[in-house]
């Protein structure tokens, strides 16, 4: 008689598969609702900093009303150096140009357009070419190390300069809670300055440099008025 031996089973080899792509998620665009408030969170950011601005200027002209009386609207930037540009070798930036800038750099930093443009006017003149005689570049005047820490390829390039600048504005509005008066002078006269004195050092040039742009941001809300 045969005898049958039973055979063990193969061991079954692993399958192989190949892993599934993982979905993407799908890209909806934000619902009128959300847009709506967005846009409107940064109007009214927009508006409270200008409220802060005139009441800031209204405290500047009640304590020293003399000033006002005797300063220029829009005096002549005071930091280019001693040689005036060749309007054929540095013209301004155009309006139209410069404006489009200021709006576009404004509304990323959420801070004035109008403080934007005073800053430059009293910086450069809005000479893209400006360097003072302590070597601040272009139309806000960036200062060689802080157009490093920015990342700046080309300081004389309009486009990168207000970028630039306006960041570091904001960083110093930020910086004194919107302390516009500080803010300015940081930037005039740097941070560590304005931090040791707890207010606008004593420094004639940068209390000269916050009046000047103080009341040019006072004019332009007149004529807009």
């Amino acid at each position: 008689m045969k005898r049958t031996i039973p055979l063990e089973p193969l061991p079954e080899e692993p399958v192989s598969r190949a892993p599934l792509p993982t979905p993407k998620p799908v890209e909806r665009a934000p619902s009128p609702k959300v847009v709506e408030k967005a846009t409107a969170t940064f109007e009214d950011s927009l508006r409270r900093q200008a409220e802060s601005v005139t009441r800031q200027v209204q405290a500047l002209q009640e304590q020293n009303p003399n000033f006002w009386r005797s300063t220029p609207l829009a005096p002549a930037p005071d930091n280019l150096p001693a040689e005036p540009f060749e309007a054929a070798n540095c013209p301004p930036v155009p309006t139209g140009d410069l404006r489009a800038l200021v709006e576009r750099e404004a509304k990323k930093q959420e801070i004035s357009s109008t403080l934007l443009h005073a800053v430059i006017e009293q910086e450069s003149g809005n000479l893209p070419c400006a360097v003072s005689s302590k070597g601040a570049m272009g139309l806000m005047q960036l200062m060689p190390a802080t157009a490093q820490t920015l990342q700046v390829k080309d300081p004389f390039d309009p486009g990168q300069n207000i970028a630039a600048g306006s960041r570091f504005l904001k960083s110093l509005l930020d910086r004194y809670k919107g302390d516009l008066p500080k803010a300015l002078a940081a930037y005039n006269a740097g941070p560590g300055r304005v931090d040791q004195a707890g207010e606008v050092p004593n420094i004639p040039e940068t209390q000269n440099y916050v009046e000047r742009i103080l009341a040019r941001i006072a004019a332009k809300e007149q004529a807009i008025q």
